[in-house]
């Protein structure tokens, strides 16, 4: 092999090398973007599940509450509900003192 097609093998060689080189720095930034999109869409899923999570106690203690006030008369109803405002007032102190 002369030296001409030598350097025209290392040349091509050389080129060949840019591209890979340049193909894998392409790759590594699409692959940091997808990781990031990755990772919010995560955050997204836990907050719908923490949302999801609350409006599933918010129903619970509707039914609740709706069955109480079914079964209990008016007279039961409101002196639970006094029994709770106090404790609540209870509390409200005990915080407010530490």
């Amino acid at each position: 092999m002369s030296s001409e097609s030598l350097n025209n093998e290392l040349n091509n060689l050389e080129r060949r090398i840019k591209l890979i080189i340049s193909e894998q720095a392409k790759l590594k930034n699409e692959v940091e973007i997808y990781q990031n999109e990755n990772l919010q869409l995560r955050e997204k899923i836990s907050q719908k599940e923490r949302e999801l999570n609350s409006f599933q106690n918010k129903f619970k203690l509707n039914q609740i509450a709706d069955n109480a006030i079914e079964s209990a008369n008016p007279d039961e109803l409101k002196e639970l509900l006094n029994k709770y405002i106090m404790e609540i007032d209870k509390c409200i102190l005990h915080l407010s003192e530490a």
